[in-house]
């Protein structure tokens, strides 16, 4: 049998060369010297919340860097139809996923009522109760009142 046809039908190992040498050691070299990166993250992650309630998660967090609002107040400016139009379950499920410091909120909403009237304490307090006013809850209101003049 003639050699060429000896090396045909018989497979090389693993170890032996079958191509041009410089290619093998260029290319062991390249992967020797390459440095191992981590698999990049994937950038197609399914969004944690539905695609409505990011949207109302996103407009919550506009309205609250500019204004103070209460959560009923800012589920409220968020679900009437005079506000963002959300379902309210919707507009429920924006804020209270986010992390709101709601006694924060009642103060600075005390603070800009009185940058602009007088309010005795307990009228601020009901102000911001109020669920005519900001919705805050008792507690919420006593709190950020008490941080004010009006109540000192």
């Amino acid at each position: 049998m003639p050699a060429a046809a000896l090396t045909s039908s018989v497979a090389a190992p693993d170890h032996i060369q079958t191509t041009s040498p410089n290619l093998n050691d260029a290319a062991a070299s390249a992967a020797a010297t390459a440095p191992v990166e981590p698999p990049a993250p994937t950038t197609s992650e399914a969004p944690k919340f539905p695609p409505q309630v990011e949207q109302a998660r996103a407009s919550a967090q506009n309205y609250l860097s500019f204004t103070a609002f209460s959560r009923n107040g800012l589920i409220r400016q968020l679900s009437s139809s005079a506000g963002d139009g959300f379902p309210k379950d919707v507009a429920t499920q924006a804020v209270d996923s986010l992390s709101v410091d709601w006694n924060a909120q009642a103060v600075k909403s005390a603070e800009n009522y009185l940058s602009f009237t007088s309010f005795s304490c307990s009228g601020l307090k009901q102000q911001l109760s109020s669920s005519a006013g900001d919705g805050f809850t008792k507690a919420q209101a006593a709190y950020g009142a008490g941080q004010t003049a009006a109540c000192k």
